[in-house]
């Protein structure tokens, strides 16, 4: 028998080549971020993180301030990107190459946590696999919380997911978690698990550490902003307890105009959107996430307690976002970006589960494996079935007629609208999940042969359930960087540089408003342009746009916690100095509006997305009395 190693396999085992893989797989990721980062147009979100925060990094605001900025999320998901901005400058570029950093950081925690579990060949797995989907890149490049959680969780695995850990690190690592919970709050869970997982696997000395390091950190980051921090807790009880936590009782509020009506057809394609963009991850944990509770399966006891530990956090993040998306109706398309907060800690479950798991005949597993791989492979089609559905509806078909052919050909929707009494519309959705369903059949089909062939030449034979599992992932990773699994149809292909666009519209802002101006805003989503023109001011509670509208409320008791109603609307633009609208938003109102003749426009500012020519910022002047005068001494 011939024991020399073959070249292929004397080339892998070569010093720092698993290290230099891994590395080329930055390299790619950093690629990708950088062309993201400058071709993405910037999202509401994204300016709030922005702007407020540097209010409030500078000492302008501090966060729950009573007519401030309003706190909707936790003070640190702000005042982190506004230091940023303090330090290298205010404006886009500054917080999106802090996002780049941010999941370059990430894949080096990914890398020293996978090689811990598994080795380095698997983490530089886990590396590529994160590094060939473009939507992490495309996610993780804006400035905004996903890459910072991410970020941070891994970093939490990296100090505390470990057969043995020094207590300094578990100290560390559930002060992480609490901080954690501070920069977002839709992250509470982390803390709790964390501290149950480390009682279970490091025993009770351990525990005890980690709830008194993960606890006082809590305390000392709520006190700074008591009390109105305790304001984000109440969104997350229930309404009899609500009242424990209303730190401003009697205020009136009126009630949120954000309810958009989606339908439960819109709602079932965001989901199986969601598992579409995160595919790796979501099969990786409804697939190994069912071998966590077959305790006698596992080598060690760490590998088992680690895969449960993972797979109960992760999926009870997954059901919590997607209640808030999904059920609450807060940001229904939404839920695809949610999962990317914790999406790479898949990658450690399936390592573990490789690694750890000695299950062989688990014929459920293998039955609810097929089932999964069938149901997946369908969504997939449907979350496609708006952009392929039209094409695979409009594929050639022989003409039959009597059960027989009679020649030419039709479209395939003809002949199911006259076979069958389809519509058009009902063609384009069935098609694509046909078609799914037909893959997914055809990689069980694979997989059985493949499974059968090295069971007859007597080989090493792995679970069917875990081969067919495995040869899904393997091609979904071959998929990531297509449209099929890894691209938002959303993305921008344009290619023009925002950043620079941002930037160019933002110091005209400044050029033509003299500073202490008063602006009425009323253009894009996302307030990045007002970042390079600092010294004039905007009405606060429109950083959030219609989210902090509501219907009805006291005005006063409004704006103390940043937020509008249409009153204040219209006192607001009977008063200010400019008026600022992207030239898409000027429609027939604002053009009433402006036919008093009080006001003047300006010169608009260059695009600030290259990709759409109306996007440019017009500038409308209130003439006051001495501009009017000043104007006709000119004439």
């Amino acid at each position: 028998m011939n024991l020399t190693p073959s070249p292929f396999r004397r080339f892998l085992s070569l010093p720092w080549i698993a290290e230099g893989m891994a590395l080329l797989a930055g390299v790619v990721y950093l690629i990708q971020a950088w062309i993201y980062a400058h071709t993405q147009a910037s999202i509401l979100d994204e300016g709030a993180y922005l702007y407020k925060g540097y209010l409030f990094a500078t000492g302008q605001y501090v966060p729950f301030q009573e007519y401030g900025p309003w706190g909707n999320h936790m003070p640190l998901s702000f005042l982190i990107p506004g230091y940023i901005q303090s330090w290298f400058g205010p404006g886009l570029r500054s917080g999106r190459y802090f996002s780049i950093a941010l999941g370059l950081l990430l894949l080096l925690g990914l890398w020293i946590v996978a090689k811990r579990l598994g080795g380095k060949w698997w983490a530089a797995g886990a590396v590529w696999a994160l590094a060939l989907n473009p939507y992490f890149s495309s996610v993780y490049s804006l400035a905004v919380s996903q890459v910072l959680v991410a970020c941070m969780l891994i970093w939490i695995m990296v100090l505390v997911l470990d057969d043995r850990v020094a207590l300094w690190r578990i100290v560390l690592g559930s002060a992480l978690a609490a901080i954690l919970i501070i920069t977002r709050i839709n992250t509470v869970l982390v803390l709790p698990m964390l501290i149950l997982f480390i009682f279970w696997q490091h025993g009770v000395k351990a525990g005890i550490t980690a709830t008194l390091s993960g606890g006082l950190t809590l305390i000392i980051g709520h006190a700074p902003f008591w009390p109105g921090i305790m304001r984000m807790w109440a969104t997350w009880l229930p309404s009899p307890l609500k009242p424990i936590v209303n730190t401003q009782p009697g205020l009136s509020l009126g009630r949120g105009t954000w309810n958009p009506q989606i339908s439960l057809e819109s709602r079932w394609l965001s989901f199986w959107t969601g598992i579409r963009l995160n595919f790796i991850p979501m099969v990786g944990l409804i697939g190994f996430g069912l071998l966590g509770f077959q305790r006698k399966a596992w080598k060690s006891a760490f590998y088992h307690r680690a895969a449960v530990f993972l797979t109960v956090l992760i999926a009870l993040m997954v059901a919590v976002h997607a209640w808030a998306s999904l059920w609450k109706n807060y940001c229904v398309f939404c839920f695809p970006g949610y999962l990317t907060f914790f999406s790479p800690l898949v990658f450690l479950l399936i390592i573990i589960t490789f690694k750890g798991w000695e299950g062989r005949g688990a014929t459920w597993f293998s039955a609810l494996i097929c089932i999964l791989v069938i149901l997946v492979s369908a969504g997939i089609g449907y979350a496609n079935s708006q952009e392929i559905g039209p094409l695979l509806s409009e594929l050639p078909v022989p003409r039959i007629k009597g059960g027989r052919l009679v020649g030419g050909s039709a479209p395939m929707w003809g002949v199911l609208e006259g076979t069958l009494g389809l519509h058009i519309k009902t063609t384009q959705a069935l098609l694509p999940v046909l078609a799914g369903l037909l893959v997914g059949v055809i990689l069980l089909l694979i997989t059985w042969g493949i499974y059968h062939r090295r069971k007859a030449s007597a080989k090493s034979v792995m679970n069917f359930g875990l081969l067919a599992l495995s040869i899904f992932l393997a091609v979904g990773l071959v998929l990531s960087p297509t449209k099929i699994l890894g691209r938002d149809y959303e993305m921008n292909d344009c290619r023009g540089d925002v950043i620079a666009a941002e930037e160019a519209a933002g110091r005209h802002l400044a050029a033509v408003i003299p500073p202490g101006s008063q602006v009425y805003w009323h253009t894009p989503p996302s307030v990045v342009p007002l970042l390079y023109a600092l010294d004039v001011n905007i009405y606060l509670p429109q950083i959030n746009g219609n989210y902090a509208l509501r219907q009805g409320g006291e005005e006063d008791d409004l704006l103390k916690l940043g937020l509008w109603n249409v009153d204040l609307s219209r006192q607001w633009k009977s008063e200010a100095d400019y008026i600022i609208i992207e030239g898409w938003r000027y429609d027939s109102d604002w053009n009433d509006f402006f036919e008093s003749g009080e006001y003047v426009e300006l010169p608009m500012s260059p695009t600030i997305d290259p990709c759409y020519e109306n996007s440019t910022i017009r500038i409308f002047h209130r003439e006051t009395n001495e501009f009017v005068l000043r104007r006709h001494q000119g004439n």
